[in-house]
């Protein structure tokens, strides 16, 4: 690099296509170097986004000459880094789940002298250990890069679910699984940050399907597992399903080595991009006016979140889809059963399950990318959810292949929750509000996770009619809070296009100084 300022960045014809040009200072000043002119002591200040300081050298030692970026090849390569791991470390966190699914139909609660709605309880206080830790999750979050703090927990993941496997008693089960759900709290908002932080946000809602399809794939992976240990003997001095959590734990720390030393910190600080591939992504993330990383607790954004109305939106409607979703996926094997096959047949009955999950999560988030509305897609996916728990509910258990499609279709609820996340990391600013906004979903994701266990009662077995008719309620009440928060981005909308337009060098500064929606009026919300 010169000691030349990269004084021009433009868009070529081709959207994708950046020039950043060192020539024509004067004539055609970067709006983000017109922000550093204008207040150049905001590097003293800790509350602007880490970007600026990036933005600032790199303006000062810009190229001599033209230099032309691809932003498709820098997406390219982002995909390639990052989007694998981000996938496993979903699957992996979402692999646990499914494993006490299967663990229960291969004699945990047998071995464990599990009775009454004790099994329904190591579901439950798994999320009373999730809802606790939340908020401490999300200072750490705060505080150090979401990449090192979701590296960490997957760590800590792997390590206590091999622990799983020396309980011997419902106590000990239960205590793993608190602590599991202590660790589990940082997982999901993560990787919703690093999603909003590397990718714009036409790109953002497909990204974050990508790696919620891990849910999926741990339904299908988990069953794969669990028919393989069902094959050892009752009899062997080990049981399998300890063996199973053994291999699951160990998975998934190794998924969390890879994460800590192959997910970057923050696209500045990255190796895999050029400076002048981060100048021009991070400029074309500005557009979006969200920012990346800011590291400062801003106490007026927390109240700020608290005085939105969407924050308790996307609180009730990360209820509703968690109910169902997490609920059938925790029990789906138990339903099986009391179809009338065997626990063998069971898990192999209940991949379709995951592969249900992975195309309606791909198809949606990709027409999302394409421009389809955000509200729109989660009501429609409702809706084969909804006809699937009428056919659990009302139909006889002599119906098999009814009953299973019924089983099929209520995991299109799945896909609506990675749709909560992008929209969320979409559609709120201010680094702290938005830590706020993912806290609040998550919270609604884990209170109904406390809820959706105990709708299967023991005294409801076989058939756990309230818990299927439950799960109806939810999914037809997620079509109407769809609708109602498309209808709140609708009238802020419309009412921001009447206000004045601000300049462009203070709409791009909002990005990189932690502005948040409500601060920044010229922000549009995405619906």
């Amino acid at each position: 690099m010169s000691a030349c300022v990269a004084d021009s960045l433009s868009m070529s014809s081709d959207k994708n296509t950046v020039e950043i040009v060192s020539e024509d200072l004067a004539h055609k000043p970067n709006p983000i170097t017109s922000v550093l002119s204008a207040q150049s002591n905001i590097f003293a200040d800790e509350d602007h986004d880490i970007t600026l300081t990036f933005i600032r050298e790199y303006e000062k030692n810009g190229p001599t000459s033209m230099t032309v970026v691809d932003l498709n090849a820098v997406t390219k390569k982002i995909d390639k880094q990052m989007m694998l791991i981000m996938f496993l470390c979903y699957t992996c966190q979402f692999i646990d789940k499914v494993a006490l699914n299967y663990a229960n139909i291969m004699g945990l609660k047998k071995d464990l002298g599990l009775v009454g709605n004790q099994f329904s309880d190591l579901a439950t206080y798994f999320f009373v250990g999730f809802l606790v830790f939340e908020p401490i999750q999300g200072f750490f979050i705060q505080k150090n890069s979401p990449t090192r703090v979701l590296a960490v927990n997957v760590m800590i993941w792997g390590v206590l679910c091999m622990c799983s496997s020396a309980t011997s008693n419902f106590a000990g089960m239960l205590s793993v699984r608190v602590l599991l759900g202590c660790s589990e709290a940082a997982i999901a908002p993560c990787l919703v940050l690093i999603t909003a932080s590397w990718y714009t946000r036409g790109q953002a809602a497909f990204r974050t399907g990508i790696w919620y399809c891990g849910l999926g794939g741990g339904q299908i992976i988990g069953g794969l597992i669990s028919f393989i240990f069902q094959q050892i003997s009752p009899s062997a001095p080990f049981q399998g399903w300890k063996i199973m959590f053994l291999v699951v734990g160990f998975g998934n720390l190794l998924v969390g080595v890879a994460a800590y030393f192959y997910l970057p910190v923050n696209p500045v600080d990255c190796r895999f991009l050029t400076d002048d591939e981060k100048y021009a992504l991070l400029t074309k993330l500005s557009e979006a006016k969200i920012g990346v990383q800011s590291k400062k607790f801003v106490k007026s954004q927390v109240w700020e979140a608290l005085t939105d109305i969407t924050l308790y939106l996307f609180f009730i409607i990360a209820c509703t889809i968690s109910f169902s979703s997490n609920t059938i996926t925790t029990f789906s094997s138990v339903d099986i059963l009391s179809f009338g096959f065997t626990s063998k047949q069971a898990a192999l009955l209940n991949m379709p399950s995951g592969a249900v999950s992975i195309i309606s999560t791909l198809l949606s988030t990709f027409f999302i990318m394409k421009g389809f509305p955000r509200g729109l897609s989660i009501m429609i996916l409702c809706l084969p959810a909804v006809c699937g728990g009428a056919l659990l509910s009302f139909l006889p258990k002599s119906n098999q292949a009814g009953l299973l499609v019924g089983i099929y279709m209520i995991n299109t609820i799945v896909a609506p929750l990675a749709i909560v996340y992008a929209w969320v990391g979409n559609c709120v600013a201010g680094h702290t509000k938005k830590i706020c906004f993912n806290v609040a979903v998550m919270f609604g994701f884990g209170l109904a996770n406390i809820l959706g266990p105990q709708s299967y009662r023991a005294d409801d077995y076989p058939d756990y009619i309230p818990a299927k008719v439950s799960m109806l309620a939810t999914q037809a009440a997620t079509i109407g809070i769809a609708a109602l928060i498309n209808l709140v981005y609708f009238m802020r909308n419309k009412k921001r296009s009447k206000e004045a337009e601000k300049a462009i060098d203070e709409d791009v500064a909002a990005a990189y100084l932690n502005k948040t929606d409500f601060e920044n009026r010229s922000f549009k919300y995405l619906y």
